[in-house]
């Protein structure tokens, strides 16, 4: 569906179902240049259980109108307004990388609105190699292909989706490539210079989840052990033979474990 934030065209898919502000809503955040097509299968599966999905696609990706916004504090206060023009309340945040980092700004500043909050493949801060930054800016598809390469892990390289003839690599990529030359610049630059994860981690205070992948290479284990170790006692979990692309590579396991935790902590 398409709505208005702040004066800006914002797209957001609701899983197949219409969007009701009624219900307990879940709602999903992309990483860094990718849009609300990596969240179908986990949108689709919360919205036919009786939840309200939102999964939008950031300022200037995809369908949604830009500028893309240059900062992860930016992206709390603009998740914000589309939270207040949605009228939107009982809400379960599901983000994935850098959606973890905008998640933590969000649900820090406007606790009374979060009832949950699931990190999957995130720390509290995700610096970005200064090669991959250059090429995003002079050569994005170096660029495209540096994430593609590292974000999958072994069941992204060798096809082994749950979709047969799909490729994940291949997906991805083409996601990406709607998004150059300026989201997927800016993105990895907010992510880069973002610092307050700390201080917005200790802020929340609704349950949380932290879903990792044990192989993952963009957001390593020991960061995503610094973000459990300030979060407020959260749910923890490490999927083995996974890389950083959790809820694609991992989809059964990852909506499982999305799905216990907020049926418990945000019931529909």
């Amino acid at each position: 569906m398409y709505f208005e934030a702040k004066g800006r065209r914002v797209f957001a898919t609701t899983g197949g179902k219409p969007f009701d502000n009624a219900k307990p809503t879940v709602i999903f955040l992309h990483g860094s240049a990718l849009d609300h097509t990596f969240w179908g299968l986990h949108a689709r599966f919360f919205a036919f259980r009786n939840y309200s999905v939102l999964a939008p696609d950031l300022p200037g990706h995809t369908n949604s109108e830009g500028p893309a916004l240059e900062s992860i504090e930016g992206i709390g206060e603009w998740l914000n307004d589309v939270v207040s023009t949605l009228a939107i309340g009982n809400i379960s945040i599901v983000a994935h990388s850098q959606g973890c980092l905008n998640a933590l700004e969000f649900a820090s500043r406007y606790p009374d609105r979060v009832r949950s909050v699931s990190f999957i493949a995130s720390g509290l801060a995700t610096p970005v190699n200064g090669a991959l930054i250059k090429s995003a800016e002079e050569n994005p598809e170096a660029a495209i292909a540096m994430m593609v390469g590292w974000g999958f892990g072994s069941a992204g390289h060798l096809h082994q989706g749950t979709i047969p003839g799909n490729s994940m690599l291949t997906g991805g990529a083409k996601v990406m490539r709607r998004n150059v030359p300026d989201a997927l610049a800016i993105d990895l630059k907010a992510c880069n210079e973002y610092q307050n994860g700390k201080a917005a981690a200790m802020k929340i205070t609704c349950p949380t989840q932290v879903i990792l992948g044990a192989n993952d290479k963009m957001a390593p284990r020991k960061a995503g052990l610094q973000l459990i170790e300030h979060l407020n006692g959260p749910e923890s979990h490490i999927i083995p033979n996974c890389g950083h692309m959790v809820p694609q590579e991992a989809p059964d396991v990852s909506r499982q474990l999305l799905r216990d935790f907020i049926f418990a902590n945000n019931p529909a």
